[in-house]
C-alpha cells in the first residue's frame, strides 16, 4: 500500500492536535472547579424578624419606646435533583463523531490485518452503544446497529480497497457524510422521544471504549517515556542510568499501589494520594516520547508513522473529553471504571516493562550509549512477553479488586440510559434504572440521588425516604442526608432530622451544609447555645456560615464579635439588621452598598427585606419617591405574597419624616385589611400617639389591641392607659403581669395626660409651677412644639432661657425666639429645622403652630379648611378647633362648624369655648 505524503496527513494531525488542546482545557476545568450538575446542592433564603429601637421618648419617669421590625435572612442548604445537561450532551456526542470519524479515516490506510482488526473492533464498540435503542423496527431490533454500520464501515471499506491513494481530507468528508446520512436516517425513522440526545448520551460507550483502548496501548508509557528522556540526557555520559530508572520505577510503582489501596477502600495510608485521572496528562505527555521511538524502530508498523501518531494524539484527546463528559454526567461508576483500569494496567505494563529493560539493556544501560535507540529493536518476542505478562497481571489485579469493574461497566450503562429518560421526562422509566444502577455498584451517588427525588415526585415519599435510608446506612452521601432531614422537616419530625445531621458531621467531620443545617435545625428546637457553638465555630467556612452567625448573635441577643461580614447582598442585610439592634445607626457605605445590590436583585423576598431594612430609621429627607417606589412595587403581580410588608414598609418610611397623621391613617387600614396582624398595628400606631401626648386615643388603640390578641404588655403601657383615662383597663392589665407595674404615675407626669387639650396659657402656667427639673425641661419641650402658637414673645423667650443648653438645635431655636413671627419664612424655617423636620408642616398633626402656619399660607379658604380639619382628626387642640369653626364659616360649611363646637364640649367648658370664640385667631 502507497505511503500518504506527509502534506496530506497534516490535516489530521491538525484535527487531533485541535481535539487534544479544548479536550485538556474542558478536562482540566472540569476536575479543578467541578462546576457540573452534581451534587445539586443550593442555599435557601428564609426570614425572621427581630425588632430593633426606632426611637424613644422619655418623660420622667415614663419611657415610650417605639421598635420596628427588621428582617434576618437565614439560608439553609437543599439537595436539589440534577439540572439537565442536554447541550452538554450534544456537544459530546459531536466531538465524538469528529473524532470517531478521523478515526475511521486514519484506520482505512492501515494493512490488511490492522484493517481486519480495527474493523472489527469498531463493530464491537458500536454493538456495545446500545443503538438498537432506537427501536427501529421493533424494541431493539438490529436495522439501527445495520444502519450506522453501513454509514460508518462502508466508506471506510471503500478507500481500504478501491481508494488507496486518495488524500485524507477527501476521506474524512466522505466518511463524514456517510456518517451524517446514517444518523439522520436513524433519527428520523426512531419512534422514541429525542434519539438525538439518546445517540448524544449513548456516544460516551463509544468514547470510553477508545479512551481505554488508548490507556492499554500507552501502558508503560510513564516509564518507558520518562526512560527515553534519561537516555537522552545521559547520553555519552558515564552516569548510573540504572540506578535512576530503579529509583523512579519504585517511586512509581509505589504511587501506583497506594492509587490501588486507595481504589480498594484503605484509609490511612502512609502515602498521600490523588484522583487516578490526573495521571492521564504525564502519561500522555511521556507517552508521546516513548511512541515515537516504538514508530520510528518499527519494522512492520501498521500504518505509516504519521497516521499512527495522529491515532495517538486523537486518543489522548478522546479519553481527556470522556473525562470532561463524565464529571458534566456525575456518572460515577463510569469514573471509577477508567481510574481502575488506568491503575490497574500501569501497574501491569510498568512493572513487566521494568523487568523487560533491566533484563535486556542493563549490560548497556550505563555505557553512556543512548539505549533508547534500541529498547523496541528488534521488535523481539521479550516484548510480546512483557504485553503478555502485562495482561496477566491486570488480570490478577482484577481478581485482587474483586472484579470490581465488571459492577462499575454494568452500572455506568444503566446510569447512561437512566440520564436519557430523565432528560426527556420519562421519570418512571429514570427512577428504575438509577435504582438498579445503585444495586450494582453502591459508589453511585447521583444515582442514589435522583432514584430520592424521582420517587418523591412520583408521589412515593415513603419508597423514597427507604431509599435515603438505605443510602444513610449503607453509602453515606450528603445530598441524601439534607433531603432526608428537609423531608422530616416538613413532616415536623425535627428531632429525627437533628438525628441524621449529627451522624452525618460525623461521617462527614465539618462539611459546611451539614453544619449550618443542623445549627438552623438546634434553633428550631430551642437548643440555642448548640447552634451558636457550631456557627461560631465555623463561622469562616462560608459566606452562608457567615451571615447565618451574624443573623443569630442578632436574634439571640448576643454581642456580636464580628467586625464585618461580608459583601454580598444577604450579609449586608443582616449587618444592618444586627446594627440597628445595638441601636446604632449603620454606616452610609454599607446602605448605600445595599441600596445598589437591591436595585440588581431579582428576589422579590430580598428586596423586601433589603428596603425594611434600610427605611427604619429617622430619616427627614423627602420619603415621597421611596414610597413611590414601595407602592409600585407591591402592586407587581411578582410581589404578590408581600404587599402587606411592602406596604408596611412604606408607612415605617413616612414614620422615618416624620409624617404622623399618613402613618397612622394607613397602619389603621393595614390593621383593617389583616386582622392576623391587627393587634400589631394598634399596639404601635398607640405608641406613636403615646409619643406625641395623645394619650387618649392611645389608650383606645391599647384596648383594642388587647381584644384582638396583643399579649407584650410592658410597664409604659399601663402607664399610659392610666393617663388616657383607662385606669380600669390599667388595673385588669397589671392584675395578669404584676411584674409589668414598674411605671408609677407620679402628680408631675399627670400634668401630660390631657396637654393637648388645654390651651396654651394654662400649660405655660403650669409648666412654671413645676419643680422637677426634668419634667419642667419636658414640658418646655412639648410647650414649643405644639404651643407655640398660643404664647406671647415674652412667653417663649422665657421658654428659651429654661431650655439653654439642653436641646439640639439650639442655634435655630434662638434665631426663631428672637423673631417668633409665623407669617416670616425666616423665622418658620428655623422653628422647623429646631424640630428636626423639613419644610413639609403638615406631616405631624400634633405640631399645632405649624398646621396653624401652613393654613395661614393657604390662598384658597377651602384648602385652608382641609389642612385644619386633617390636624383636627388627631389633634384636640383649642386653638385648632375654634379655627376649625371658623375656616368651616368661611366657607359657607355652618353645619360643620356647630358640629366641631358641639365636639369641643366634650373635652372643654362651654365658657372656655365662648371665649375662644370671640377672639379672632
Amino acid at each position: 500500500m502507497p505511503q500518504p505524503q506527509a502534506n496530506q496527513i497534516r490535516f489530521a494531525q491538525l484535527l487531533a492536535l485541535l481535539f487534544l488542546v479544548s479536550g485538556g482545557f474542558f478536562a482540566l476545568f472540569s476536575l479543578f472547579f467541578s462546576p457540573w450538575a452534581f451534587p445539586n446542592i443550593q442555599s435557601a433564603a428564609f426570614l425572621d424578624t427581630i425588632a430593633v429601637p426606632f426611637n424613644s421618648v422619655e418623660i420622667g419617669e415614663l419611657k415610650i419606646p417605639i421598635y420596628l421590625d427588621n428582617y434576618l435572612v437565614f439560608q439553609d442548604f437543599h439537595s436539589l435533583p440534577v439540572r439537565f445537561t442536554i447541550w452538554e450532551s450534544y456537544l459530546f456526542g459531536g466531538i465524538v463523531l469528529l473524532i470517531s470519524v478521523t478515526v475511521l479515516s486514519l484506520v482505512s490506510e492501515f494493512k490488511k490485518f490492522a484493517f481486519l482488526g480495527a474493523g472489527v473492533a469498531w463493530i464491537f464498540l458500536l454493538t456495545l452503544s446500545n443503538v438498537n435503542g432506537l427501536n427501529i423496527g421493533g424494541p431493539s431490533a438490529n436495522v439501527s446497529l445495520i444502519i450506522l454500520l453501513s454509514g460508518s464501515v462502508l466508506p471506510t471499506v471503500f478507500f481500504h480497497i478501491w481508494a488507496t491513494g486518495v488524500k485524507f481530507w477527501v476521506r474524512w468528508i466522505v466518511v463524514l457524510a456517510g456518517f451524517l446520512v446514517a444518523l439522520y436516517t436513524l433519527i428520523q425513522l426512531s419512534p422514541i422521544a429525542n434519539p438525538s440526545l439518546y445517540l448524544s448520551e449513548q456516544s460516551l460507550i463509544i468514547g470510553l471504549g477508545l479512551g481505554i483502548s488508548w490507556i492499554f496501548w500507552q501502558g508503560h508509557g510513564m516509564l518507558s517515556g520518562v526512560f527515553v528522556l534519561l537516555s537522552k540526557a545521559n547520553e555519552n555520559l558515564s552516569t548510573k542510568v540504572s540506578a535512576q530508572v530503579l529509583m523512579l520505577g519504585v517511586l512509581y510503582f509505589l504511587l501506583l499501589v497506594f492509587q490501588l489501596l486507595a481504589l480498594r477502600g484503605e484509609v490511612n495510608l502512609p502515602f498521600p494520594t490523588f484522583s487516578p485521572l490526573y495521571l492521564l496528562f504525564p502519561l500522555g505527555l511521556f507517552s508521546w516520547f516513548s511512541i515515537r521511538e516504538k514508530i520510528t524502530q518499527g519494522t512492520n508498523l501498521a500504518a505509516s508513522a504519521s497516521t499512527l501518531q495522529a491515532l495517538f494524539i486523537l486518543g489522548f484527546a478522546i479519553i481527556l473529553w470522556v473525562v470532561w463528559k463524565l464529571e458534566v454526567s456525575a456518572n460515577q461508576p463510569a469514573k471509577e471504571l477508567i481510574k481502575h483500569l488506568l491503575v490497574y494496567s500501569q501497574i501491569g505494563f510498568s512493572l513487566f516493562f521494568f523487568i523487560y529493560l533491566m533484563s535486556n539493556f542493563l549490560g548497556v544501560m550505563n555505557s553512556g550509549k543512548g539505549v533508547h535507540r534500541i529498547m523496541y529493536k528488534p521488535y523481539s518476542l521479550p516484548y510480546y512477553h512483557l504485553r503478555i505478562g502485562g495482561v496477566i497481571a491486570i488480570l490478577v489485579i482484577t481478581i485482587y479488586m474483586e472484579a470490581m469493574v465488571a459492577a462499575q461497566a454494568n452500572s455506568l450503562t444503566n446510569n447512561i440510559l437512566g440520564d436519557y429518560y430523565y432528560q426527556t421526562g420519562q421519570k418512571l422509566e429514570a427512577s428504575i434504572l438509577y435504582e438498579n444502577s445503585w444495586d450494582r455498584y453502591r459508589y453511585n451517588p447521583k444515582a442514589k440521588n435522583l432514584t430520592a427525588h424521582l420517587l418523591f415526585q412520583l408521589n412515593q415519599p415513603t419508597l423514597a425516604k427507604e431509599h435515603l435510608e438505605q443510602s444513610f446506612a449503607e453509602a453515606p452521601q450528603v445530598d441524601n442526608i439534607l433531603l432526608v432531614s428537609e423531608r422530616l422537616q416538613r413532616e415536623n419530625k425535627y428531632f429525627e432530622a437533628i438525628y441524621y445531621l449529627e451522624n452525618g458531621l460525623k461521617r462527614f467531620p465539618g462539611n459546611v451544609y451539614l453544619v449550618n443545617n443542623l445549627a438552623l435545625f438546634y434553633t428550631l428546637t430551642q437548643r440555642y447555645e448548640d447552634a451558636a457553638l457550631l456557627l461560631k465555630n465555623h463561622s469562616g467556612d462560608s459566606k452562608i456560615t457567615a451571615s447565618n452567625w451574624t443573623a443569630l448573635q442578632s436574634k439571640l441577643g448576643l454581642e456580636s464579635e464580628t467586625a464585618s461580614g461580608g459583601d454580598d447582598l444577604i450579609s449586608q442585610i443582616n449587618q444592618i439588621a444586627a446594627t440597628r439592634k445595638k441601636g446604632d445607626r449603620p454606616e452610609n457605605g454599607i446602605l448605600e452598598s445595599l441600596r445598589k445590590q437591591l436595585a440588581k436583585e431579582s428576589s422579590p423576598m430580598l428586596i423586601h427585606a433589603g428596603y425594611r431594612n434600610l427605611v427604619t430609621e429617622i430619616n427627614s429627607e423627602d420619603p415621597s419617591s421611596e414610597i413611590q417606589f414601595l407602592d409600585s412595587l407591591a402592586k407587581e403581580e411578582l410581589f404578590l405574597d408581600f404587599t402587606m410588608q411592602l406596604q408596611e414598609t412604606a408607612i415605617l418610611r413616612s414614620l422615618g419624616a416624620g409624617r404622623i397623621n399618613e402613618v397612622v391613617k394607613n397602619l389603621n387600614g393595614l390593621a383593617f385589611r389583616n386582622p392576623g396582624d391587627a393587634a400589631y398595628y394598634l399596639n404601635l400606631t398607640g405608641l406613636i400617639q403615646a409619643q406625641q401626648l395623645d394619650f387618649q386615643k392611645a389608650s383606645k388603640d391599647f384596648v383594642v389591641a388587647d381584644e384582638k390578641g396583643f399579649k407584650a404588655i410592658e410597664p409604659h403601657h399601663l402607664a399610659i392607659l392610666e393617663l388616657g383615662g383607662f385606669a380600669e383597663k390599667a388595673a385588669e392589665l397589671a392584675l395578669i403581669n404584676p411584674e409589668k407595674t414598674s411605671i408609677i404615675v407620679s402628680e408631675d407626669l399627670t400634668l401630660f395626660g390631657t396637654f393637648n387639650q388645654q390651651l396654651p396659657e394654662n400649660l405655660f402656667e403650669t409648666w412654671k409651677s413645676i419643680s422637677s427639673p426634668d419634667y419642667q425641661v419636658e414640658f418646655a419641650e412639648r410647650l414649643l412644639s405644639h404651643k407655640a402658637h398660643g404664647l406671647t414673645k415674652n412667653q417663649l423667650a422665657e421658654l428659651g432661657k429654661a431650655l439653654a443648653g439642653k436641646v439640639n438645635a439650639e442655634n435655630e431655636l434662638q434665631t426663631f425666639l428672637q423673631n417668633p413671627d409665623w407669617s416670616d419664612s425666616q423665622s418658620l424655617g428655623a422653628f422647623t429645622r429646631y424640630l428636626g423636620l423639613q419644610e413639609e408642616l403638615t406631616a405631624n398633626p400634633y405640631f399645632t403652630p405649624l398646621i396653624l402656619s401652613a393654613a395661614d399660607r393657604a390662598a384658597d379658604p377651602l384648602l385652608a379648611y382641609e389642612i385644619i380639619n386633617a390636624a383636627s382628626d388627631f389633634n384636640q387642640d383649642p386653638l385648632l378647633w375654634i379655627r376649625k369653626v371658623q375656616a368651616a364659616k368661611r366657607i359657607g360649611l355652618d353645619n360643620y362648624a356647630t358640629a366641631a363646637i358641639q365636639q369641643m364640649s366634650t373635652w372643654m367648658t362651654w365658657d372656655e369655648i365662648e371665649k375662644l370664640q370671640m377672639i379672632n385667631y
